[in-house]
C-alpha cells in the first residue's frame, strides 16, 4: 500500500545521491590517508557520469502534459522508477572508485597527491550528501504528516 507512494517520490533518487556521497567520501578519505604513499594514485568515483545518470532519472520522471489527460492523470508521474529502473539508471560501476586523472604534477615518488584538492572535493561532496539526507528527512516528515493526517 505504501510502496507506490514511496516509488512516486524522489526518495529513491535521494537515496542514490546519499549512497554515492558516502562511497565518494570513503575514496577521498583514502586518498588523504595515502598522501605520502609512494606510487599511490588518487582514486575517485565518476562524478560526471553520476550527475548524468541523475539528470536522466529526473528527466525520465517529468511529464509533458497532454490535453487528452484528466487532471488526476496529469498529476501522476509519467515514469515511476522501480528498483529495476533505478538499478539500470545507476549501475554499480558508478559507485566504484577508480584511478583519477592527475590534474597536477606527479611527484618523484610517483604519487599524484594534492591535499588541497582532496579537502575541497571532500567538502563539496559532504555538502551534496547533506543536501540529499536533509531532503530525505523532509520527505519522510511529509509522509509521516500525511499518514497521521495532521496538518
Amino acid at each position: 500500500m505504501l510502496q507506490p507512494l514511496l516509488d512516486s517520490s524522489v526518495i529513491g533518487l535521494l537515496e542514490k545521491m546519499a549512497a554515492f556521497g558516502e562511497r565518494r567520501q570513503e575514496a577521498l578519505a583514502g586518498n588523504i590517508a595515502n598522501i605520502d604513499t609512494p606510487n599511490y594514485k588518487m582514486r575517485d568515483l565518476p562524478v560526471a557520469a553520476f550527475q548524468e545518470a541523475l539528470k536522466n532519472a529526473v528527466a525520465g520522471r517529468q511529464q509533458i502534459p497532454s490535453p487528452n489527460l484528466t487532471f488526476s492523470d496529469q498529476t501522476q508521474p509519467a515514469h515511476t522508477p522501480t528498483a529495476k529502473s533505478l538499478a539500470e539508471l545507476f549501475p554499480d560501476t558508478l559507485f566504484q572508485a577508480s584511478d583519477s586523472q592527475a590534474h597536477n604534477i606527479t611527484f618523484q615518488d610517483g604519487n599524484n597527491r594534492s591535499i588541497e584538492n582532496q579537502v575541497m572535493e571532500m567538502t563539496k561532496n559532504l555538502m551534496m550528501q547533506n543536501f540529499a539526507v536533509e531532503l530525505m528527512g523532509a520527505q519522510m516528515h511529509m509522509f509521516e504528516t500525511v499518514i497521521s493526517e495532521r496538518v
